[in-house]
């Protein structure tokens, strides 16, 4: 559009001289001409340098900027200090090689990700964050970020999810005594603790030499030393730390005691809000920052109240827009509230959520099953009563609440629970570990320079 809109200007000036400068505009333009193309050709060509080799693959310069810029406007949003340039490239770096290896691995392996998965991917997160996809290609474009590269970055996160449920996830088992164990630990007053947490994880390899265990471990001393002095803890975890949580200053929120291991828990009842706690666990030094501490103790001793839900949902899309679906919902409430029609045969007809065959049975909820809005939305309705229509992140809702009750001691939903927590435990030491491994039987060579200061 800018080019159009400079070549109608030009041709416009150009008219505006009249007849009697014609040969003269025509001239001066000739000669433009010639001068432009001897400068293009003494011009210097840009030349899209190679940052790393990577198997029988290459990550570019042009490519590697492209991302720093996404990772330096990412943090920016979420007021991290950007760390050095020369610290923010080599993580940068070091995460797309290590996605690079995990595409490769995938193509061999068959993992593939079709368009319709991407693009209902895409739908996805913009629906999350209340945009349809062309506001959400809109906003990418006023960060400076192309349509193509989130696409690709989207593709390589999905890859790597599933080549992680089957290298990973799939692997994990949590026998029945280690949950029984887990509840038993967890059942004594003050022991359903939560952490509010940020880590730097500096790592070395599998049967590392000396050299590498001093070389990991002076560097986490480095990190140490800068923390306790005050130094900015998400700058240092951008810096330093190997997490896919560093580039958002190594946050890791709230994390319940059970998805914590025991020596990281003991560790942390000695400690206060704003602490730091050095610690070293398997293949890496780590440095926590304690930031809060709260007892979910008492709610549990209390019991905890359960709503059996049932729902109706519509997606809007290109076809039927949001308007369309907010009328289409209340209508089908109007219709149910005046006692024509039935819930589950509506709710076959309509719901676009797979519990549509269930008659939109949702079965009983516990609290955090269903997102904080819509789990208040819930809340206020009284037994047999349906709402008015509800956004949520996965669209647009009519829910009736069928019935309430209490439920204390230990059943299938904390059982649960506890194998979650207990699957958690496991599942962030084996992703390190399979990434490392994954670097270390790949070729990598690392052509970067460093940055200029």
């Amino acid at each position: 559009m800018k080019l159009t809109h400079l070549y109608a200007v030009c041709a416009c000036a150009l008219l505006s001289l009249g007849a009697v400068n014609a040969d003269n505009a025509y001239a001066q333009k000739a000669q433009a001409k010639k001068e432009a193309a001897a400068a293009h050709k003494n011009a210097p060509v840009p030349v899209d340098r190679i940052a790393a080799v990577v198997n029988h693959d290459v990550i570019t310069e042009i490519q590697l900027q492209q991302r720093i810029h996404q990772v330096a406007m990412n943090l920016r949003r979420r007021n991290i200090a950007l760390p050095p340039m020369e610290n923010l490239r080599d993580q940068t770096l070091d995460r797309m090689i290590l996605e690079r290896i995990i595409e490769q691995k995938a193509r061999d392996t068959g993992i593939r990700i079709d368009d319709n998965m991407l693009n209902g991917a895409i739908e996805q997160i913009a629906t999350n964050n209340g945009l349809t996809v062309p506001q959400l290609e809109k906003k990418l474009a006023a960060d400076g970020i192309s349509v193509p590269s989130f696409k690709s970055e989207i593709r390589s996160e999905l890859i790597t999810q599933r080549l992680r449920e089957r290298d990973v996830d799939d692997k994990i088992q949590i026998p029945e005594s280690e949950i029984d164990q887990y509840l038993k630990d967890q059942s004594g007053p003050g022991k359903r603790m939560e952490y509010r947490l940020s880590r730097i994880v500096i790592s070395f390899p599998e049967n590392p030499s000396k050299a590498e265990v001093e070389a990991a471990q002076r560097t986490a001393s480095r990190a140490l030393e800068q923390a306790q002095r005050g130094a900015d803890f998400s700058q240092l975890a951008a810096k330093y730390s190997v997490t896919p949580e560093a580039m958002e200053g190594g946050v890791m929120g709230w994390v319940p005691a059970g998805k914590l291991p025991p020596f990281v828990v003991q560790a942390l009842q000695n400690h206060k809000a704003g602490d730091i706690i050095p610690l070293q666990a398997g293949n890496s030094f780590q440095i926590l920052k304690l930031m809060g501490v709260r007892d979910q103790g008492a709610q549990a001793e209390q019991g905890v109240r359960q709503t059996h839900v049932r729902h109706i949902m519509m997606r809007p899309s290109n076809v039927t827009p949001e308007k369309v679906v907010i009328q289409r919902l209340n209508e089908i409430k109007s219709r149910l509230d005046k006692g024509d029609g039935d819930f589950q045969t509506l709710a076959r007809l309509h719901s676009a959520d797979p519990s549509g065959t269930r008659g939109g049975d949702l079965g009983w909820l516990y609290p955090g099953d269903v997102p904080p809005e819509m789990e208040q939305q819930l809340d206020k309705l009284s037994v047999g009563e349906i709402s008015e229509p509800i956004r949520t992140p996965y669209g647009w809702h009519i829910f009736q609440v069928l019935d309430r009750r209490t439920k204390s001691g230990v059943n299938e939903r904390q059982r649960e629970q506890a194998r979650e927590a207990l699957r958690e435990q496991k599942l962030g030491d084996a992703v390190l570990d399979w990434e490392r491994r994954l670097r270390s039987e790949a070729y990598v060579e690392k052509r970067i320079n460093k940055p200029e200061e």
